[in-house]
């Protein structure tokens, strides 16, 4: 977070400035009308900007390019480009930022416009820094203090020595850091500057706080707070909150410390800075933590965790975007160089005219001659690639093809599969039915016998009655099915191995008797073979089905059995 406060609050300073440079410069009273619509239009841009108003910015920068490229304005051509690379920086949009940039310093060379050069030279290091370039930041930071000594500009000697400081501090030297930050605020108070004056003393407080001062960070993050307070900067504003608050988290103080995070939150939500968002709600979840809160405390641990899933998110898609950016600062450099080239080889050719009338012969031969090579060797290439794209999309086709039958194979194996495991629940559906039926026939098997012995008048005294009490009581013992109805439950979820607990998750009053009956309707017995199970009359069966209807809140003609096949498990 330091670097990121540090440099974007020196690219907010750098609109007012090139604001001033625009307006006063002399105008032809020939084109004052026009002039004086973007002199207005540009202000118009930057307050945009300031209010974080991205559409309304961007539309008014793009007008103010395109109406100066119109009028040969050159300045107001090149502060568009610039402006407009400072809005894409303060979304965090580096690789459009760098566009506008090299944009700028391509036309204030071009024009010869070097009293904008300490601007653009200030805004690529920027760039450089927040993709950690330290080294390259430096480089292009000297080149601004530089120019700003040369032209004895105050205001823009502090910017640079803020954005000098800030990289010094990130490479480890902090005394020459306090040293820049120190010298940019003496400058800022005697401009009464008063937002720069806050972003250095909040600079001079952020090293503090990395050095574990945190009295003195307090002292000076208060004092940066106040400051804002007067110019009410809806940018700057959070970034200061969350100093104070991480600053009173490490004092104990934790009812400031919770109100400071509480408002850096709200404003980082409204500047929709994702890395921010995420150190906010990590010491909010610390500050509750510490306060015994513990429900607030994971509250804020897992917002904590989402944002920075966020992040992630934001960070992955940027990543090509980065490279890209990179790719294409590289390149710009490389062409700026390439011209600079051009230019002194187009000089050195012209001198060559007015020496040599020959070379000029000898040299449009050599160059005719090699266009010409490079003619012939780009169309090899061109054949050579184009050949290349056949057998790739002749490769693509065959592995499409193969592809396409692969999947039509493994569907058919999946339908196999899936008609092989329907016949097998079938028949265990099937086996199970069997079972059950075996186990009401033993039933009326048993029932018979108790009936036959039963109807035997023992005659013959006590040594008759005795041996048929004791056959009477086997049958009723065998005929105990609380031990068939375990076996037969084991096998029956073996089949269908979710439709107890589904079934009873649907109606939470189904009893254990309930669910019973249900497994024996599932298997289609009827109410007779039921009764026999349950050594009831089928009547009684009849009344359990009908209690069983009402705790399915069924309708009369609404058949129990459909109702139950919902929940029947399936293997495909």
């Amino acid at each position: 977070m330091k670097r990121y406060g540090i440099v974007r609050s020196a690219m907010v300073f750098f609109g007012g400035v090139l604001l001033w440079v625009a307006c006063s410069r002399p105008v032809d009273k020939t084109d004052s009308d026009a002039q004086t619509h973007l002199d207005s239009l540009l202000r118009k841009a930057i307050r945009s900007t300031n209010d974080l108003d991205f559409e309304q910015a961007h539309t008014e920068l793009i007008e103010v390019i395109t109406q100066s490229r119109k009028q040969g304005d050159e300045k107001n051509e090149i502060l568009g480009n610039i402006n407009m690379g400072a809005l894409y920086i303060k979304y965090n949009a580096q690789e459009e930022a760098l566009k506008y940039f090299l944009q700028s310093l391509e036309l204030a060379q071009q024009y010869k416009k070097d009293d904008l050069l300490n601007t653009i030279y200030n805004n690529i290091g920027i760039v450089y820094a927040t993709n950690n370039a330290t080294d390259k930041a430096i480089e292009y930071y000297e080149k601004a203090i530089e120019i700003s000594r040369g032209q004895v500009n105050k205001r823009r000697l502090a910017l640079n020595y803020i954005n000098m400081g800030t990289e010094l501090n990130n490479k480890g030297n902090d005394s020459l850091a306090l040293q820049y930050f120190d010298e940019a605020l003496a400058i800022f108070q005697t401009e009464a500057d008063t937002l720069n004056a806050s972003i250095a003393i909040n600079n001079t407080a952020n090293l503090y706080y990395a050095h574990g001062q945190y009295d003195s960070a307090l002292r000076k993050y208060k004092q940066a707070f106040a400051m804002n307070l007067k110019v009410k900067d809806k940018f700057y504003y959070p970034q200061y909150c969350l100093g104070l608050g991480k600053t009173y988290v490490n004092r104990h103080q934790y009812d400031s410390a919770t109100w400071y995070l509480e408002e850096s939150l709200a404003g980082f939500h409204e500047t929709s800075s994702t890395e921010s968002i995420v150190e906010a709600y990590r010491w909010l979840s610390r500050v509750a933590e510490a306060s015994g809160r513990n429900g607030d405390a994971l509250k804020f641990s897992n917002l904590t965790l989402a944002w920075k899933d966020s992040l992630l998110r934001e960070k992955t898609t940027k990543w090509i975007s980065e490279l890209q950016m990179r790719y294409e600062f590289g390149k710009k450099e490389n062409e700026i160089e390439l011209l600079q080239a051009e230019a002194t080889r187009q000089r050195q050719f012209w001198i060559g005219v007015v020496v040599v009338a020959t070379i000029i012969a000898l040299l449009l031969f050599y160059t005719l001659r090699t266009q010409n090579i490079n003619l012939q060797q780009k169309n090899v290439i061109l054949q050579r690639d184009q050949e290349v794209t056949r057998l790739t999309l002749e490769k693509n086709r065959v592995e499409r093809e193969q592809l396409e039958k692969d999947i039509l194979a493994t569907e058919k194996l999946n339908a196999l599969e899936q008609e092989r495991m329907k016949q097998e629940l079938t028949f265990k559906d099937r086996e199970l039915a069997t079972k059950t039926l075996h186990l009401v026939n033993k039933n009326e098997i048993f029932d018979s016998i108790y009936k036959l012995l039963n109807a035997i008048d023992p005659a013959d005294g006590q040594t008759v009655r005795s041996p048929l009490d004791k056959a009477k009581k086997i049958i009723r013992g065998n005929n105990n099915m609380d031990q068939v109805w375990v076996d037969f439950k084991l096998h029956f979820e073996e089949v269908h191995p979710r439709f107890f607990s589904q079934l009873q998750e649907a109606y939470p009053d189904l009893s254990p008797n309930d669910l019973r009956l249900c497994a024996y309707l599932l298997i289609d017995l009827n109410s007779k073979e039921i009764a026999q199970i349950y050594n009831i009359s089928p009547e009684s069966i009849r009344k359990k089905k009908q209690r069983l209807r009402e705790k399915l809140n069924l309708e009369k003609d609404e058949d129990v059995k459909i109702l139950l096949k919902r929940y029947k498990a399936t293997p495909y």
